[in-house]
Formats: structure tokens, C-alpha cells, sequence
């Protein structure tokens, strides 16, 4: 048995795994999100570390303890946490959806401009770590900052709990703003920008490379033997790709929460292809990845749903809605850019629109042109990728809508591609399921075994709808005609 914890924004998340990828057992625990008058989002991390003995104490309730053979830790990018000299938390968890150091991150690219950022960090615009940091050292912020001699993440603090050892692998540094894609480590000159030696940082590890042994005085917290080993943390996006068996050159995982997020396995390292694309080596030896966030998805459903009186948004009433209303909603039109920005959108301000509407549409026409205007997003993405020279073979669909009955064939028509939906509700605690048993089995290779326990997916090929959406994506697409990304 092998054991994947996913430390989520809302969430931490335990699955216990078998031998042949079934899963044996789960356990969940919330943690809150504190928001703070300036625009700040900020966690406890003793909460997380409460919610994770939580969690996996439920999952293990009916197990075999002995049987458990390693943990895997999948974790939220990104979500900062300063440390005193004794690897003590200074201040609460700086979140990943924290705006505070927007401003700075801006003003340092327009200073070294993007083409820095790219060959440095593998994405347009500084991020994450480096504007908070810059941030924390102005004003009265500095008195705090004489405290914090270390910087962590949730993930490699709950490892470094776990274990002893705070590490986290290329990914997780990654989407946290620091990692050189090219050499593989955390960039020099940008450290140096934030006065941090790589000292500092937890250490950087091999994904399937044990971090540590589960410590003795731990494992009762967690009714686990000790000395079984302890990954270091990876970021959850791409455990989710391990998890749905998306590990193939010109795969796209594409998780459909409240943001429909995706990663681009490629087989070479590439500039990234949108101002907001993360570029990073994969967990799988030799390939990379680029991540996008559509920044909207679930969010815009949930929208919808509500405007119109549908209550909450599950797969049975958004199905239901969209099956009233053929495709192409009778002409309804819908750009899902919907979270606020501020750049100017492809309508000449920030925000997106919905157009055609009539006194003929109905509350489902809007769910249904919400859920298309989804799908060309999406398609828009995958232009991204397709236009910079990458392929893009197979979707690969988890969250939500991909237990839906109606949304996986919109997609698979509007991208005029096969979509594999995979039913796991937790891919980002079974891929590290999956990492757990790669340390234990050296020997394996990676992707393989990703394939081998990953859940059958449902395939969904395009239909009889794709001409008709063509249409509706050239109509989608033509306001973007002048929009930078």
C-alpha cells in the first residue's frame, strides 16, 4: 500500500493505494484562507499540519499500518512561508492567491524586461516569491523581515514535519518563481536580487527521491511506522498529470476546478508560450511542461448557475441545462473572462462579454454558452501551444467536468480532439500515490508505472458538432486578433 497526501488550498487530501492502483482508502480535512484588508490571502500552517495529520489518520483508520510502504506528498505552488533559523514558521503562509506583491513584481520587469524573466525563470514576468520578497523588505515589513532567515513552502514544511528534511522538487520551486529551467536549480542572479543565498531554500531533490524516513516521534500522530520514506513535495499540478497517466509527449492534463488549469508535456524546453505559462522540467525524466491557467473555469459555471437560479453547480443540474440548448446556444456568445485584471481584455477593458442575447434565450442558453465559451478558451490555449511548434496529441480531462455528460463533448468538438476523462476525484493525491511507490521500486520507470495505475479513462472522440463549432471558434477568437498574451 501506498500513501499520496495532496496539501491543498481548501483541502489536504490523503489516499491510501494499492498494489494495482485501486484505491483502499481517503481521508480529507479543511483549512481556512485568511483575508487581510490590503489584499492579501494568508494560511496557518499549523492548521495545514493539524488537517494533514487529519487527513491521513482517516485514511489509514481501517489499513493495515504495516502494510504502508511510503508517502508521497503533492502540494499547492507557491504558498510562501518565512522561517526563523530553527526552521520555525515567521508569520502566517503567504498564499499563492495573495495580490500584495503584484506591484513589485511589475515594477522589476519593467526594469529587467521580460526577455530576462524568460531566460531565467522560464515565464515573461517575475512572480510568487520574488515580489513578496521585495515587498517584505520595504517599509514596515523590514522589522519582520530581520526575523525570517529561511524561505519555505507549505509543501517542503510539511515534508520537512514529516521527515526532517524540508525539500521540494523542480517543480514546486518552479511555480514559486525561482527555478532556472535550464539549469535545473534555483537562478543565481535572481537570488541575488533577493538577497537569499540558495542555502536558504529547501533543498531541491529528484522527484522519486526519498527527502527522509518518517520520524519516531511522528508516526503515532499519524498511526504510521516510522522509518518508511517521505518524498519531498512536488506541485500539485503535475502529481494530477502522474495521476491521470498523462506523461506522454503532446499530453495536456487539464484539471477542470474553480480555474481550468493545464499542463503541456513536451519533449524539449521551450519559451514559454503565454505571458502567464510556467515552463519547468516534468517529473518524468527527460520531459518538460508548460502549465497555463485559464484563470477561469469552475468559477464561471458556479457564475452561471447562480445568476440563473440552478442552485449548486454538480454535474446532474449543468448537464441538464446544457442538454435543453443545442450547440452553438442559438447564437449566444460568451468570453469567460470573467476575474478581474489589469490589462486590457480583448473588447478594449478588462472583463469578458456575452453577446447575441435575445429575448428568445433562456437560462440554459447561458449555461450552455458559458460552457462553449469555456471550451474556446481552451481551444485558444491549445493554439498557444500548437502555434510555438508543440504538439498537442490527447486531452486528458479531471475534475468536475469530466464526469459530465455533456461538457467533455463540447470540448472534444470545439478542440477537435479525443478527450480521455479520467473519474479520479483526487489525481493530485494519486499521482503522489504514485511517487510514493516509484521510490520504493528504484527500478521502475516513472511514466510507466504513471500509466500503469493511472484509472481507465472514458474516451470521448469528436462528433458530428465539429463543423458547426469551427464556426463558433473563428467568431470566438477574432476579438483576440490584437491582444498580446
Amino acid at each position: 500500500m501506498f500513501l499520496g497526501v495532496d496539501l491543498g488550498t481548501t483541502n489536504v487530501k490523503a489516499l491510501v493505494v494499492d498494489a494495482e492502483g485501486r484505491v483502499a482508502a481517503e481521508g480529507s480535512a479543511p483549512v481556512e484562507r485568511y483575508y487581510t484588508p490590503d489584499g492579501g490571502v494568508e494560511q496557518d500552517i499549523e492548521e495545514i499540519w493539524d488537517a494533514t495529520c487529519t487527513a491521513i489518520r482517516e485514511a489509514v483508520a481501517e489499513q493495515d499500518a504495516l502494510e504502508i510502504a511510503a508517502i508521497g506528498i503533492s502540494s499547492q505552488g507557491a504558498a510562501l512561508q518565512l522561517l526563523d533559523a530553527e526552521d520555525q514558521p515567521v508569520g502566517r503562509v503567504i498564499s499563492w492567491l495573495d495580490g500584495r506583491g503584484r506591484p513589485f513584481d511589475q515594477e522589476i520587469t519593467t526594469q529587467l524586461g521580460e526577455s530576462f524573466f524568460v531566460e531565467h525563470i522560464g515565464r515573461h514576468t517575475s512572480t510568487m516569491t520574488i515580489g513578496q520578497v521585495l515587498r517584505l523588505r520595504q517599509g514596515a515589513s523590514m522589522d519582520f523581515m530581520m526575523k525570517a532567515k529561511r524561505i519555505g513552502y507549505v509543501g517542503d514544511c510539511i515534508v520537512g514535519r514529516l521527515c526532517g528534511r524540508r525539500a521540494h522538487d523542480a517543480t514546486s520551486l518552479s511555480i514559486a518563481g525561482l527555478l532556472n529551467p535550464s539549469l535545473r536549480r534555483a537562478d543565481p542572479q535572481v537570488l541575488e536580487r533577493l538577497q537569499c543565498g540558495e542555502d536558504r531554500l529547501p533543498d531541491l531533490l529528484p522527484p522519486t527521491t526519498s527527502a527522509g524516513n518518517l520520524l519516531p516521534d511522528v508516526a503515532p500522530q499519524i498511526r504510521l511506522r516510522a522509518g518508511i520514506p517521505v518524498s519531498a513535495a512536488i506541485h500539485d499540478q503535475y502529481t494530477a498529470c502522474l495521476g491521470v497517466g498523462s506523461v506522454n509527449e503532446g499530453d495536456v492534463s487539464l484539471g477542470t476546478g474553480t480555474a481550468w488549469a493545464m499542463v503541456a508535456t513536451t519533449a524539449r524546453l521551450a519559451e514559454p508560450v503565454t505571458k502567464g505559462a510556467f515552463v519547468c522540467p516534468h517529473p518524468v525524466e527527460g520531459l518538460f511542461g508548460q502549465m497555463l491557467s485559464m484563470v477561469n473555469g469552475g468559477s464561471s459555471i458556479d457564475w452561471a448557475m447562480s445568476l440563473v437560479g440552478g442552485g449548486e453547480s454538480g454535474p446532474r443540474s449543468v448537464d441538464d441545462a446544457l442538454e435543453a440548448v443545442p450547440p452553438g446556444s442559438d447564437g449566444l456568445g460568451f468570453w469567460p473572462l470573467l476575474s478581474p485584471s489589469a490589462a486590457p481584455g480583448p473588447f478594449g477593458q478588462a472583463g469578458g462579454r456575452l453577446g447575441g442575447i435575445t429575448l428568445a434565450h433562456s437560462a440554459s442558453h447561458l449555461v450552455r454558452a458559458v460552457v462553449e465559451g469555456l471550451a474556446c478558451e481552451l481551444a485558444r490555449h491549445l493554439k498557444f501551444l500548437t502555434d510555438a511548434g508543440l504538439p498537442v496529441r490527447r486531452l486528458v480531462l479531471s475534475g468536475g467536468a469530466a464526469g459530465s455528460r455533456v461538457t467533455p463533448q463540447i470540448i472534444a468538438d470545439v478542440a477537435n480532439r479525443p478527450v480521455a476523462c479520467v473519474g479520479e476525484s483526487a489525481p493530485s493525491a494519486f499521482g503522489a500515490a504514485t511517487i510514493a511507490r516509484a521510490m520504493v521500486e528504484p527500478e521502475a520507470d516513472l511514466a510507466a508505472l504513471a500509466r500503469k495505475l493511472a484509472p481507465a479513462p472514458r474516451t470521448v472522440e469528436p462528433g458530428e458538432n465539429v463543423p458547426a463549432y469551427r464556426e463558433l471558434l473563428a467568431k470566438y477568437l477574432e476579438p483576440f486578433g490584437n491582444v498580446a498574451e
